[in-house]
């Protein structure tokens, strides 16, 4: 057999990893319950139906012209871009949550917390600062 999508056959891999690691990890606890149950099904059938379109050669043709496509890719863009700025809002408004936190409870846990909330939040601006510098070089 040929892979003809090598990224969603490894994806399928994954998946069915996370299904047979979590399964083991059922038994092994003995806590085996429903919802555990219908999570490793639903595992499964994901992995297995992934690592399927990758071995067929027409399946993995239409996943890629699935990928290529304009209006596909500008929706996974504008996603992407509200997603970084949701982020950086509540990382903005968790960081002196946590100060707050920290000055009335005594805990240096919050503190520390908000000083790692704050780190992200400016990893967050001079990423998208360094971004928009070379975005705007090339074009």
């Amino acid at each position: 057999m040929k892979i003809y999508n090598k990224k969603s056959f490894a994806e399928g891999i994954f998946i069915l990893a996370l299904g047979t690691l979590l399964l083991i990890a059922d038994f092994t606890n003995d806590s085996f319950e429903i919802k555990g149950a219908v999570l490793i099904l639903a595992l499964y059938f994901m992995g297995s139906g992934l690592i399927i379109r990758s071995l067929s050669f027409k399946l993995a043709k239409a996943d890629r012209l699935e990928q290529l496509d304009e209006r596909n890719q500008l929706v996974e863009l504008k996603s992407k871009s509200k997603a970084f700025k949701l982020t950086q809002i509540i990382s903005f408004v968790l960081m002196p949550v946590m100060f707050v936190m920290g000055k009335l409870s005594g805990n240096e846990g919050f503190i520390c917390t908000g000083v790692g909330i704050g780190l992200v939040f400016s990893i967050s601006m001079f990423a998208e600062i360094f971004s928009f510098f070379c975005c705007d070089a090339k074009n």
